[in-house]
């Protein structure tokens, strides 16, 4: 085979022309310029920033809601979270949840949550009579749990 350029055969040339170029008087292929090494070097960087933040995405998803229903407790509501939590320790858990009544928008959160240990818990979050007499009955409600101040699960009303 006399076709031979750059220890590969002619016909592989197209392919190869991504990353080399045509050479004045040194043959088909010319070693990478410059210019094009940086956008190599660029693309790779942002193919490993992507998996870094996709790994550590999941990494969040150790702790989810499972369930969560509205109960009218003493003219009032409450509203109770299952959850599940897969690391053996979990810190830093935090629930909003966000009402829309008949006149209005509020929003509800949990205090911070630490040293839960693996498996199923259950939490609460109260929302008084005031609130219900003040601005009628709660329509629908979504609920967030947020990991280090990061968004991790979050359920609506159904």
């Amino acid at each position: 085979m006399t076709d031979m350029v750059a220890g590969l055969p002619k016909k592989h040339a197209p392919i190869l022309s991504i990353f080399f170029s045509k050479g004045s008087g040194e043959g088909y292929f010319m070693p990478l310029k410059r210019h094009r090494f940086k956008k190599l070097i660029v693309a790779v960087s942002m193919i490993v920033a992507f998996l870094l933040t996709y790994t550590q995405d999941c990494v969040a998803d150790s702790v989810s809601i499972k369930g969560a229903q509205k109960i009218h407790r003493m003219g009032g509501y409450v509203i109770l979270i299952n959850y599940e939590t897969r690391d053996r320790w979990t810190d830093s858990l935090l629930f909003k949840v966000y009402c829309t009544f008949e006149k209005g928008e509020f929003t509800f959160a949990s205090s911070s949550m630490n040293n839960l240990e693996r498996g199923w818990h259950k939490t609460q979050i109260a929302i008084s009579d005031v609130m219900k007499k003040r601005y009628g009955s709660l329509r629908k409600y979504k609920i967030d749990l947020y990991r280090n101040g990061i968004l991790i699960d979050s359920r609506k009303s159904y």
